[in-house]
């Protein structure tokens, strides 16, 4: 028995969405696969799959139960079958008993609150359900009728969904003459909501264009890092990878925030020269300082190589002789560890 087919045989309807790296929806076959161990998690996130699960039954209006799911991943990301199926137990436990209690469920994570309203403004357009109040009030704030500095009142649920709803009501566009207006708070949330959407030329324009404002008057880790994650699924190419090659080459990429970030969340961009500079500024992270650089180094690639295509790209990149002699260290501390690992197994 599967997570999918138990929710199909008590007659109720399933969405799967991906919460590691980004939220997006994982088609009912592509999981369907996975949990029959025909195929590894499309986009593994530190050894784990990280999974929404929300399911409904339409002869039950207004009824519908949320799973939050960390799925481990075999060194192929194949799910590892025995804790899928303790939670599986846990279920049917509910089910069969619903008013004792039973305790947490396996593998049961809570997402923070960020990700939480965006996971619920898009639950809410799947079960085909009107947004909140909280959707009018930023959507004025967006059109500057309530004061650039007014922004304390909104809550991440609004802005949640208008990132969620941005093909609706105007929205992009609305988001494209704003984002160079408002302060950085407001608008680094709303930068990060942005890589579980793709943001239109228009936007990705205007993007852009505050990133260059933002740099110009000295940015924060976290600036860089909302930058990045914003444009990391943009329709323009190559507009995001000009940002990516612009945050790489400013004294802050050598953050663990931003590097994370452009890790995490631009893989897609990292190859060939843009990979060797990623791993050059990576080496050169700012834990070097406290002799933890090497740490940086060695989890952010491991992530990285967990990624379809990227282990063959980064090993690639190791074996350049551009490479400098500081990347030339972190490789070899990795390979240490690697092998210190190895010897610890056997």
């Amino acid at each position: 028995m599967t997570i999918s087919q138990l929710v199909e045989k008590s007659g109720a309807q399933i969405r799967i969405f991906d919460l590691g790296r980004r939220i997006e929806k994982i088609s009912r076959k592509d999981f369907a696969d996975f949990e029959q161990l025909a195929k590894p998690y499309p986009v593994p996130y530190l050894k784990h799959a990280w999974v929404g699960v929300l399911s409904w039954n339409p002869k039950q209006a207004g009824q519908h139960n949320i799973w939050f799911l960390k799925l481990p991943l075999d060194e192929q990301n194949i799910l590892q079958p025995g804790p899928r199926d303790a939670f599986l137990e846990h279920w049917l436990r509910v089910v069969a008993d619903p008013d004792k209690e039973h305790g947490e469920a396996p593998c049961s994570f809570k997402p923070d609150q960020s990700r939480m309203a965006y996971f619920h403004a898009i639950a809410l357009m799947t079960l085909g359900q009107p947004a909140t109040q909280y959707y009018s009030t930023t959507r004025a704030y967006l059109s500057g009728d309530l004061g650039w500095d007014n922004w304390q009142q909104l809550g991440l649920q609004g802005l949640a969904e208008v990132i969620a709803r941005i093909g609706q009501d105007n929205n992009e566009a609305l988001l494209a003459q704003a984002i160079g207006q408002m302060p950085a708070v407001p608008r680094n949330v709303i930068l990060g909501y942005l890589e579980n959407v793709q943001p239109g030329h228009e936007l990705t324009v205007a993007v852009n264009d505050c990133l260059s404002q933002v740099v110009a008057s000295g940015p924060e880790a976290g600036d860089l890092a909302a930058f990045a994650r914003a444009l990391s699924c943009s329709v323009n190419i190559q507009q995001r990878q000009l940002l990516l090659q612009a945050i790489l080459a400013h004294p802050v990429s050598r953050s663990v925030e931003v590097l994370a970030a452009l890790g995490s969340r631009c893989w897609q961009d990292l190859s060939g020269e843009r990979l060797l500079a990623y791993l050059e500024v990576l080496a050169d992270n700012e834990e070097s300082e406290k002799g933890q650089g090497a740490q940086v180094f060695c989890a952010l690639v491991a992530d990285l190589m967990t990624l379809p295509g990227m282990r063959e790209q980064i090993l690639q990149a190791f074996r350049t002789p551009e490479r400098s002699d500081k990347l030339s260290r972190a490789i070899g501390e990795l390979m240490s560890l690697v092998a210190n690992a190895d010897q610890t197994v056997k």
